[in-house]
């Protein structure tokens, strides 16, 4: 049976090893939400293009009756 001091030793290196999961975790969940963020914006811009060439389109064909 482990002592108490050998206890106290393996509580406080498993909740090292948790604090850095979780700083870790953090970290890849911050990087995924700027991707996504990034990817927002890219999809963003090409609706904006895609609905302002539709509406030159219609522009262009009325013009031409």
């Amino acid at each position: 049976m482990p002592s108490e001091s050998e206890l106290r030793q393996e509580i406080a290196d498993e909740r090292r090893k948790l604090t850095n999961a979780v700083a870790s975790l953090r970290e890849e969940l911050g990087q995924t939400a700027e991707r996504a963020k990034n990817l927002g914006t890219a999809v963003g811009a090409v609706t904006g293009a895609a609905l302002a060439a539709r509406t030159l389109l219609k522009l262009r064909r009325r013009a031409k009756n």
